[in-house]
């Protein structure tokens, strides 16, 4: 059985041959790819605390829309719905937010060992942000508060002004200071004790959104200091073999295999080119000039 094995673009249904490979190209190839994929691997967990923190969001503005678009001053909306929606939504974010943190700690002690400078650069990394913010020290003692006590109180105010017929509405989400205090007696000194400086009701959405921030800080500033390098060289390494120029996020190219068998039979076997996962790659660089 003969074979040949070239670099190859999927043009429709059309694949074309562009170029023979040679076995240190293939390699090469192969391992830029692991490369990218072991970056992907990472990134799926930041975009699912993202997606969720999306959701949060998303299902706030519903709820604005719908009571802007009442005619009537006071307005209407399902608060109990509403609660249970930013509920779910809450909840979601907290579990995926732990998960990330979870699987990074124990991926970098799987792979560069428990007392490597890896775990302690993301010790620290964590720890500065449990130290500097409140929302990062809150939201992580919240999720403790879920597990005794149920679902954290929150409180909903909703306004509306008319401006020539045209209204402006406003729903505020809010936490319910004195409540997560007698309910919950685990904050630890630290928490317990900015909790108590915190007003009565403390904006929710604020808290969220910067505990999210400081989550995409220690994925961003992480891999930075770490494997980052290694995953844009193998980027561009792929770029150039397929003589493509930035920015370019098509999976149309692939190492083709060709053999030819006997009465001659040929199979074709295709190992595609990751360049869609380049547009991650770039939103990678897009949060690290950002923050």
């Amino acid at each position: 059985m003969q074979s040949k094995i070239s670099l190859a673009r999927l043009n429709g249904d059309n694949i074309s041959g562009i170029r023979p490979l040679s076995e240190a190209e293939i390699e090469e190839i192969k391992s830029c790819n692991m490369e990218i994929f072991e970056f992907n691997r990472h990134f799926k967990l930041i975009e699912y605390v993202l997606h969720n923190f999306e959701a949060l969001k998303a299902c706030i503005n519903e709820a604005l829309h719908s009571f802007a678009e009442k005619q009537e001053s006071i307005g209407h909306y399902d608060l109990d719905k509403f609660g249970h929606e930013v509920n779910i939504t809450l909840l979601n974010l907290m579990m995926s937010a732990k998960t990330f943190l979870d699987h990074m700690e124990t991926n970098i002690k799987r792979e560069y060992g428990k007392d490597s400078e890896q775990i302690k650069l993301f010790k620290n990394l964590t720890s500065k942000e449990f130290d500097d913010k409140f929302s990062y020290k809150f939201m992580y003692k919240l999720r403790n508060y879920v597990q005794h006590c149920g679902m954290p109180p929150l409180k909903y105010s909703k306004s509306k002004v008319f401006n020539d017929g045209t209204p402006y509405a406003e729903i505020i989400l809010n936490f319910d200071r004195d409540s997560l205090l007698l309910d919950f007696k685990k904050w630890g000194a630290l928490v317990k004790s900015e909790l108590e400086k915190q007003e009565e009701n403390f904006n929710a959405f604020y808290i969220i959104e910067e505990f999210v921030l400081s989550i995409l800080s220690i994925y961003v500033t992480f891999f930075s200091k770490t494997t980052f390098e290694n995953t844009l060289k193998a980027k561009m390494r792929i770029l150039e073999i397929i003589e493509q120029p930035e920015p370019y996020f098509s999976d149309d190219y692939c190492i083709l295999k060709a053999e030819q068998g006997e009465g001659g039979k040929a199979t074709f076997n295709m190992s595609f080119i990751p360049a869609s996962l380049f547009k991650k790659v770039k939103q990678f660089l897009d949060w690290k000039n950002e923050i």
